[in-house]
């Protein structure tokens, strides 16, 4: 706000026109294509899908990659499951996330974290934000299956639309791999169409859209040219090439580190296997888990970012629990109680790395 020193009165009621001008033209033109019918595709019915077919809930394009349609309902189902989903209008699982009334606390990941085959409050983000209330702060989930690192980073301006005073960013241990494979696909994608259907806030990001597409494009394009000519790499990545891989995704946890800090919102990063659960799974895969931890604790410490390794509490959980109490049976994803756990072993890390009560 500029002061009553101000030499020049009329600057603010010039910006005001202007930003209402803007507002005005985005809502004209949201309304102006809801008619015209174009878009993101019409909602289905709700309905009973199996996760691992193709989700008709879900849209990809350029360069937000996968998303769900706002609005969705429906159910996912597998032997040892079947579980709601409700996705608002910002295209995020869960009820709709009301104005900023506290410190928020966003926390982005994958499948894991948005809550493969547990209903939305048995989710360790539910349960922080249950534990973290009587800390004074709110916790919203922003986590989508199938995010990795390049997801994070192109969906930044929508992260940011969330007004988080904090973000947590847990990594997985296929994340390398998924960055590759939307790498290889991303100039194959439609670009994104108008944002008819979705909420105003979308519009006003696409007009700023562009400088950071260009930078994302850019990270996608010179990791496309160092790969020429390799393979996807597996889950498990050999240790030989391992730091190759990492350094490629390290530029996109740049990205999202260097907005963040622009923006003054703490970032925490914490890091989660639970491959290594699986019976009989072969010592590759555990020393993979821990080249991830070790790779992205120097890469946290390099920012002075704090960092937690959830490695120790799915270890632990193995070793004092039955297998299927663990993990859901046939999925490779972690039962009501494993979140419990999850849950518990962040809640007082967080409690110790965030600012208590209000900023």
């Amino acid at each position: 706000m500029a002061s009553t020193a101000d030499p020049n009165p009329r600057r603010p009621g010039r910006w005001a026109v202007l930003m209402i001008a803007l507002v005005v033209s985005l809502v004209t033109l949201e309304a102006a294509l809801r008619l015209l019918g174009t878009g993101t595709p019409a909602v289905p019915a709700p309905s009973t899908i199996d996760p691992y077919e193709p989700n008709p809930y879900m849209v990809s394009y350029r360069p937000t990659l996968q998303q769900f349609l706002p609005g969705a309902a429906f159910h996912t189902e597998r032997p040892s499951y079947r579980v709601r989903y409700d996705i608002n209008s910002l295209g995020l699982r869960g009820p709709e996330i009301g104005p900023k009334t506290k410190p928020r606390l966003v926390v982005l990941g994958d499948s894991v974290a948005e809550g493969h085959g547990v209903e939305f409050d048995q989710t360790f983000v539910a349960a922080l934000g249950r534990s973290l209330s009587a800390d004074n702060w709110e916790v919203t989930n922003a986590a989508i299956q199938g995010a990795s690192p390049i997801h994070h980073a192109a969906n930044l301006e929508r992260t940011l639309a969330l007004e988080p005073d904090a973000v947590v960013l847990v990594l997985y241990e296929n994340d390398l791999r998924d960055d590759r494979a939307r790498e290889r696909d991303y100039f194959t994608l439609p670009a994104r169409p108008s944002e008819a259907g979705l909420a105003t806030w979308a519009l006003v990001e696409n007009a700023l859209a562009p400088a950071r597409d260009a930078e994302l494009e850019q990270n996608i394009e010179t990791n496309l040219r160092e790969a020429q000519g390799e393979e996807i790499p597996p889950v498990v990545i050999s240790p030989q090439s391992f730091a190759v891989q990492w350094g490629r995704s390290q530029r996109y946890l740049d990205d999202i580190a260097d907005r963040l800090e622009e923006e003054n919102v703490r970032l925490l990063v914490a890091t989660l296997a639970l491959g290594t659960l699986v019976p009989r799974v072969p010592e590759s895969h555990h020393a993979h888990a821990r080249n991830l931890e070790e790779a992205a604790r120097a890469w946290a410490k390099s920012r002075g970012l704090p960092f937690l390794s959830l490695y120790p509490v799915t270890e632990s959980a193995l070793g004092e629990l039955p297998w299927e109490e663990v993990m859901l049976t046939d999925d490779g994803h972690p039962t009501e109680e494993m979140h419990r756990r999850l849950g518990a072993a962040l809640t007082p890390w967080l409690r110790e790395k965030l600012p208590h009560g209000s900023r």
